[in-house]
């Protein structure tokens, strides 16, 4: 398969190209902004891989990126990338401005570049989209996630139209909901982390790589699959 992950060079998303990209019949296009050793090393490790540096904040770099999915042969695109830090403050203190900057640097880039990927698959009449969400849309966020968790919310819903429009072009588009990861992504205290491991009923945090396997089992799976979000949380 061809497949393009939005953020793929740090956490989840080198976990998921390693593990896609060990097929060697998958050709695996990944976008990163800042982790250029991680990038290089994936790009060395496996020659069915390709990175692509872009900032995703920028208008101009996301059509570039929508002009190249036109040549890639598109089947599966994964919505992985989170511009910024999910955590803010509380939601009274949050600036206005801070909602709009998060909302432009997160949702516009990933409609643009889905609208292209669709586009791809509707000619192909194939197509998978898989969206990574959070835990903080089935359950109720923690203090000071409200931006990321309504960001996460509004691709969930995204994902429930594209579900029910593309179905009829063999296109599918599932979600999942990871709980927090420990991937250095959040600046969140070690105190926090080990409290979270102390509650946790497997006594240990989610990793990349567990979440991993639900993307592939995502792409691997049935096109009677759709519309579904897999939370991948053992307290529930």
């Amino acid at each position: 398969m061809n497949i393009l992950i939005i953020g793929g060079a740090s956490g989840l998303g080198k976990s998921t190209v390693e593990l896609l990209a060990s097929n060697k019949m998958n050709n695996i296009w990944f976008t990163y902004f800042k982790n250029h050793e991680n990038a290089s090393s994936l790009q060395q490790k496996y020659n069915n891989v390709v990175p692509i540096s872009v900032d995703i904040t920028i208008s101009e770099k996301v059509d570039h990126i929508c002009n190249m999915i036109h040549t890639m042969d598109l089947d599966v695109i994964i919505n992985s990338a989170y511009v910024g830090d999910p955590l803010s403050t509380h939601f009274h203190k949050i600036e206005l401005n801070e909602f709009i900057s998060s909302f432009k640097n997160n949702l516009i880039p990933i409609i643009k570049i889905t609208q292209t990927a669709i586009e791809v698959f509707k000619r192909k009449k194939f197509g998978k989209i898989v969206n990574v969400l959070s835990s903080y849309v089935i359950n109720t966020p923690p203090i000071g996630y409200s931006i990321y968790a309504a960001n996460k919310a509004y691709l969930h819903q995204l994902s429930k139209s594209w579900n029910k429009e593309y179905i009829k072009y063999n296109i599918t588009s599932n979600c999942i909901s990871p709980e927090f990861m420990d991937t250095g992504f959040s600046s969140i205290d070690d105190r926090i982390i080990e409290k979270m491991k102390f509650d946790h009923p497997l006594k240990r945090i989610l990793t990349p790589d567990e979440v991993a396997v639900v993307i592939k089992f995502l792409i691997d799976c049935s096109q009677q699959i759709n519309g579904v979000n897999i939370p991948v949380n053992a307290s529930n």
